[in-house]
Formats: C-alpha cells, sequence, structure tokens
C-alpha cells in the first residue's frame, strides 16, 4: 500500500511539474525562412498567389503527390482556397486571407488530420539588388499545456521543410522566366 501511495504520489508531482513548467513556454511559435532569387518580386509572386503552382514547389506536395487536392474561390485572390487529403501529409486546407499584390500574402492553415491545428501562413516579397528576397513565415497561437510543449520544437520540424520548398520555388521560377 505504502509503494502504491509513493507511486500515486509520484505521479502527481510529475503532472504538476508538467503543467507549471507549461505556464513558462511561449504561447505563440514563429517559423521564418528567407531565400533571395535572381528575378523581380512580382514573378516570384505570381506562383505563390496562385495555388495552382503549388504542387510544383511546394514540399509537401512533392512528399505525397498522389494526395488529392481541390482549388476552389478567386484565383490569386482572398477567398482562395486549396485543401487537400493524403495518407502521409494528412488533411487540410489553406484559405488566402489578406493580398499585398507583389508585396504580402496571408492565408489560414488549418490542419484536420492527423491532429487538428490553426495557423498563418505569410508571405513577404522584397525587391533587391540581387533581385528579390522572398520570405515564408508560419505562425500560430499555441494551446495550453500540450501545444506549448510542441512548440520548442516547430522550426526544427518546419524549418527543414521551408528551406527545401523555398529551393523548390527559386528553380520553377528560374526555369520558368529566365526560359521565356
Amino acid at each position: 500500500m505504502k509503494i502504491l501511495k509513493g507511486i500515486l504520489f509520484f505521479l502527481v508531482v510529475l503532472i504538476i511539474l508538467f503543467l507549471a513548467v507549461a505556464l513558462f513556454l511561449p504561447s505563440t511559435s514563429h517559423v521564418e525562412r528567407s531565400i533571395t532569387i535572381n528575378l523581380p518580386a512580382d514573378s516570384i509572386y505570381a506562383l505563390v498567389v496562385d495555388y495552382n503552382y503549388y504542387q510544383d514547389w511546394n514540399p509537401w506536395s512533392k512528399m505525397e503527390p498522389t494526395a488529392k487536392g481541390e482549388i476552389s474561390g478567386p484565383v490569386g485572390q482572398a477567398g482562395q482556397k486549396w485543401s487537400w487529403e493524403g495518407e502521409i501529409i494528412g488533411s487540410g486546407s489553406l484559405t488566402t486571407e489578406k493580398i499585398i499584390p507583389g508585396e504580402y500574402i496571408e492565408s489560414k492553415l488549418e490542419f484536420t488530420a492527423p491532429q487538428a491545428m490553426q495557423s498563418k501562413d505569410i508571405w513577404k516579397f522584397e525587391s533587391t539588388q540581387a533581385g528579390s528576397k522572398i520570405t515564408w513565415i508560419n505562425e500560430a497561437e499555441l494551446g495550453y499545456p500540450v501545444e506549448r510543449y510542441f512548440g520548442l520544437f516547430m522550426d526544427n520540424m518546419l524549418g527543414g521543410e521551408f528551406e527545401s520548398g523555398l529551393v523548390n520555388l527559386k528553380m520553377l521560377a528560374e526555369n520558368k522566366y529566365q526560359t521565356n
């Protein structure tokens, strides 16, 4: 009986510690990666604002090219939506919410499976002397307590995929616009 009480006490302390530490963890996550592409920002913007191009550069589309996808709404405008369903990449949607043509795109990213989660997908396009600086950002509010622990690993989990996607986007843009 004493051993059982000891185990129960240990579990209660562990749960309290888990909850207490989560109070001090960040309540948001921010993942950001950039790339410079030797083309005008408008050219790159056109490949990101139109979801019809996503399968050509998006790292998750390349991970599971057989995933079902559907694009709806006005192409290149607020309200455009890309929904997908796959065994590897799960299910979700990306809906354009705010656009500043040639400069900025903000979308709502929703995952429904394997785990429900929402975040903002943000793109910035800046002209530079070398062409364009393209920045891809993901921002999310993290629920208490479990998502806050999950948030500690977001940059490591998404960062590499963002880098891969940006390289794919650069290759697509350079092949599309420098050969025309």
